[in-house]
């Protein structure tokens, strides 16, 4: 007796095997890429259909990825989310103007904090804000086949050349949410809007000269009551040249590292490689600036 019923155990175990051998497995999507493109660059691809591309924004960055099916049946991706975090405001260096105030400044004095801008878009269209920004799609990918779709980043309130942020993207498959899956990038560096921004070395001397120019005018003798200012903050006329080249160094630094992050996940780095030469450029100018400031001073065009 023991003997059939282990027969009929053994019998039924094989044949359990079976069905779940011969069961498909479904669609099982992975993610192969994502990199970071231009969307001027993805509508000039030869045969680009402009009916699949109708959403990718020119100047706005793209994520372009490719996914793959593992499984046996269709996959599909039915949704898409967008997380923004990390986000940096890289503002244009006021002209500077020279005050006179009833009271001596001598240190750096602060008028206002200034609210940095916000975040964004497949034309998932979003603000310039963190958070998650989601979207339904429905990307059907045929077994053992790899697709490639674009997903176009349109931040509305993003300064042109100003701001960048952190972006990760996160996809949804599955054909129910019982079933869902998800994928997850890395996170990656994003140039929100447009080329970078910054002023020339040549604009800063200049700025610089009429930083001398105007001290003179308003205190002959340096006096302690005329103030630099610039980008909401009061400088001691002492020190106001020598501030504002400090921070125009300090700006391009904070652009050359922005810019670097971005090239880790660009899909094409040649725009970005000739930015970050030109950074470079100006960078070794500014000791230059400092010695302008110095003449400045021993001229007598500044007390």
């Amino acid at each position: 007796m023991l003997g059939a019923i282990a027969a009929v155990i053994t019998a039924v175990i094989a044949a359990w095997a079976t069905l779940r051998a011969r069961r498909k497995r479904g669609g099982e999507v992975t993610l192969v890429d994502v990199s970071v493109g231009e969307g001027e660059a993805v509508l000039a691809e030869p045969g680009a259909d402009a009916h699949l591309l109708g959403e990718v924004v020119p100047d706005r960055p793209v994520l372009d990825i490719a996914v793959r099916n593992d499984g046996d049946r269709k996959g599909l991706v039915r949704r898409i989310h967008v997380e923004l975090k990390g986000l940096l405001h890289v503002p244009d260096i006021d002209p500077p103007s020279v005050v006179g105030l009833p009271w001596p400044v001598n240190g750096r004095t602060r008028a206002q904090e200034r609210r940095l801008g916000p975040s964004g878009s497949y034309a998932v269209d979003f603000p310039l804000t963190e958070g998650s920004y989601n979207r339904s799609v429905s990307q059907e990918i045929d077994p053992g086949d790899v697709d490639r779709f674009v997903i176009s980043l349109v931040s509305r309130e993003a300064a042109r050349g100003k701001d960048f942020y952190q972006v990760r993207l996160l996809l949804d498959g599955g054909r129910t949410r019982r079933a869902r899956e998800r994928v997850t990038s890395e996170p990656m560096t994003v140039l929100a809007y447009g080329p970078p921004s910054w002023e020339s070395p040549a604009v800063i001397e200049e700025r610089l000269s009429e930083i001398a120019d105007k001290v003179r005018e308003e205190a002959p003798q340096g006096s302690a009551e005329a103030a630099v200012f610039f980008n909401a903050v009061f400088h001691p006329h002492a020190t106001g040249m020598e501030d504002y080249v400090t921070f125009y160094e300090e700006k391009l630094k904070v652009l050359t590292a922005a810019l670097r992050a971005c090239l880790k996940h660009a899909s094409d780095g040649t725009r970005i490689r000739g930015w970050l030469d030109e950074l470079e450029r100006d960078l070794t100018g500014v000791e230059r600036l400092r010695g302008h400031a110095a003449e400045l001073r021993a001229s007598g065009r500044h007390p």
